[in-house]
């Protein structure tokens, strides 16, 4: 009797063992899919800007068309909307997005654009008509009217269009090239 009541609890024993084993077997196999799928998958970063119109995104090497549209309207806001006061501010906060192999050269042409702003006492307005953005170039291109004044007058309204070029570092967009639409002493 007590061999038989031995022999039985055995194979109950054997029985668990197993099912745990195939539990545990099961769930090491869960692990490794979940931990293959983790490494393939790429890191998406929401971006949220002061005020939100559109959705922005950065995901592994490509960046949302709206997320260069934005940068594009800032950057060129900040580029042409200028003053002699503000110009240094807004020169800084270009330089702050800038990468640093580009720095140096954006410096110099922010620096030769600002002493001609003192010097002239120009002051510009821009108001973006058109954006293009090219995701896979990481390039923007903002065209609008460019108003300038000397002295609290008009002097000249023309269509202007500045080409931004961009670069992907970590999770956003730095400067690498500005061309265009600065205004110049003729």
């Amino acid at each position: 009797m007590k061999a038989e009541f031995l022999h039985h609890s055995i194979l109950k024993l054997i029985s668990q063992r197993n099912v745990w084993i195939g539990i545990s077997a099961l769930m090491a196999v869960s692990n490794i899919l979940l931990s293959t799928g983790l490494f393939f998958k790429k890191e998406r970063t929401i971006l949220v800007p002061p005020h939100i119109t559109k959705t922005l995104w950065v995901e592994g090497g490509a960046v949302s068309k709206e997320y260069l549209e934005e940068m594009g309207l800032y950057m060129s806001k900040l580029l042409l909307d200028l003053s002699p006061t503000s110009f240094p501010y807004n020169h800084e906060t270009l330089l702050r997005y800038a990468t640093p192999e580009a720095y140096g050269a954006l410096k110099k042409q922010f620096m030769d654009d600002g002493e001609e702003y003192t010097k002239l006492q120009l002051s510009t307005h821009f108001k973006p008509t058109e954006v293009k953005a090219h995701p896979s170039k990481l390039k923007v291109e903002v065209k609008g009217n460019l108003t300038s004044y000397v002295a609290g007058k008009e002097i000249s309204s023309s269509l202007e269009t500045v080409s931004l070029q961009f670069t992907l570092r970590g999770a956003g967009l730095l400067l690498e090239k500005v061309t265009g639409g600065i205004p110049h002493e003729e």
